[in-house]
């Protein structure tokens, strides 16, 4: 089917980096609809695989709150897409918009999400990224969950920074997709309906390797409003705990407790209620986690500012090394700064890192570690720091990448600091792998440097060089 065949002119929605949609109507039946084109054709194996899941949703069919896919659809010019059913607005335009859902709506939304997931799971489908973006709702004022499956997603990568609120840690790691990782999508959703902002939001000046360290690492704030009943609260923050097994493991009596706490005598449920529905005549932008940036230059007060774009890549038999790639500025061609993540976890947030810039010369080679009690608050630096015996090992040169491998004991998250010459800083976030293979370019030299943290105190090598680079402080 193409999708200029029979709609009577689609309308464009919205057009992002990953996709586009479209609203159409059918004149023969009198429904409209949305499709989401890509921006190339399904290869044979990501066909073979949206069917299955497509499938397999068809069977849960009764579940109301699935939004199903209803086709797959072809453009002239051979991109493909989906069509499914063309929702009023989401979750994410009523959060930008400003709007506070009181508690009784956000229970409908938990248990319409929880139901979806139950019902998914149970056929086999994980969702793979559960955010504002993909929460809509119906003229009805129903929530519904959108974009199930991870074919198009590990056909179609995202950047992990437009997403990483919602991201679970271990997806974050090592790609890891599974039901925990979609509970852990559906407490952040929680969570941001509550308060009006996601468990860690973006703050100014905040390093994206910082964000990424506090998913990893640092505690989520409770909900401290009393109109929440604390047993909805306290469910919320086991589901958004760092470990998978922490987190409730069975979808479908969450979904119970939810709708349990909404009818009266189930728990005391206050706060003000939004009226979803009566809302939705201004909204004709359903935004998800593949359409994004609006192109409007006076948008709707529903459409999100910061659209959802989000990597859910399955891993390949054997697994893969993960890497995350965030480049600073250029300050010259030949001064290169070193611009650390900041490193954050048990607590405590790890601030006023020292930039330690390096110089490429041609004669000397030299480099300090930044002192712990430089990089903690007086408060965290008073505990003096365990010997983690952190390790980098001279760098293999295999001329288009370089082979780093570390040693230290203890549960720490790493971070390679990466200066070359002539090009951009980059900070690399290993996690907690003791490895990491970077592409370099041949005829350039480079420095690296090893960062970690245990939650508590930043542990720092020298700066290591490789092809006669100084790495002079």
């Amino acid at each position: 089917m193409s999708i200029e065949a029979g709609v009577g002119g689609p309308r464009l929605l919205a057009q992002g980096p990953i996709a586009t949609v479209y609203a159409g109507r059918d004149p023969a039946a009198g429904n409209d609809f949305a499709v989401k084109m890509f921006p190339g054709a399904f290869d044979r194996e990501t066909s073979a695989w949206l069917e299955r899941e497509r499938k397999s949703l068809t069977a849960v069919r009764a579940t109301r709150s699935v939004v199903q896919i209803d086709e797959i659809v072809t453009f002239a010019d051979g991109r493909s897409g989906i069509r499914r059913e063309l929702c009023p607005g989401s979750l994410a335009g009523l959060l930008d918009s400003g709007a506070r859902l009181g508690v009784s709506d956000v229970l409908a939304l938990a248990a319409s999400v929880a139901s979806a997931l139950a019902a998914a799971h149970g056929a086999d489908v994980l969702h793979g990224g559960v955010s504002p973006h993909n929460v809509l709702y119906r003229a009805t004022g129903e929530f519904v969950l959108a974009d199930f499956g991870v074919a198009l997603r590990r056909r179609f990568p995202r950047d992990p920074m437009y997403s990483v609120e919602f991201t679970a840690p271990e997806t974050l790691r090592d790609d890891t997709l599974s039901p925990a990782s979609d509970l852990y999508g559906l407490g952040a959703v929680l969570y941001a309906a509550l308060t009006g902002a996601p468990p860690f939001p973006h703050h100014t000046g905040q390093q994206p390797g910082e964000r990424i360290l506090q998913v990893l690492r640092e505690p989520v704030a409770p909900i401290t409003d009393p109109a929440v009943p604390r047993e909805l609260s306290g469910t919320i923050l086991r589901l958004l705990a760092k470990e998978p097994g922490d987190r409730p493991q069975d979808v479908a009596s969450l979904a119970r407790l939810f709708t349990k706490l909404r009818q009266p005598g189930g728990e005391i449920v206050t706060g003000e209620s939004s009226d979803v529905a009566s809302e939705e005549e201004d909204v004709d932008v359903e935004f998800d986690d593949f359409a994004a940036f609006p192109p409007p230059a006076t948008p709707s007060p529903r459409a999100p500012s910061n659209p959802q774009v989000q990597v859910l890549q399955a891993p390949p038999t054997g697994g893969r090394t993960l890497i995350r790639e965030f480049s600073g500025p250029l300050k010259s061609e030949r001064r290169i700064p070193w611009r650390p993540v900041a490193l954050a976890g048990a607590g405590v947030l790890v601030a006023g890192l020292a930039v330690v810039p390096l110089f490429l010369g041609p004669a000397e080679v030299g480099g300090q570690a930044v002192p712990v009690a430089a990089a903690i608050p007086p408060q965290a630096a008073s505990a003096p720091a365990p010997n983690v015996k952190l390790e980098l090992a001279p760098p293999k040169d295999q001329s288009d990448h370089v082979q780093l491998t570390w040693t230290a004991e203890g549960e720490l998250d790493f971070v390679v600091i990466m200066a070359g010459e002539r090009v951009e800083t980059k900070q690399l976030v290993a996690h907690r792998q003791r490895s990491m293979d970077v592409p370099v370019d041949p005829a350039r030299r480079y420095c690296f440097q090893l960062r970690a943290t245990d939650g508590r105190h930043i542990y720092t090598t020298d700066p290591v060089p490789i092809r006669g680079a100084r790495c002079t402080p």
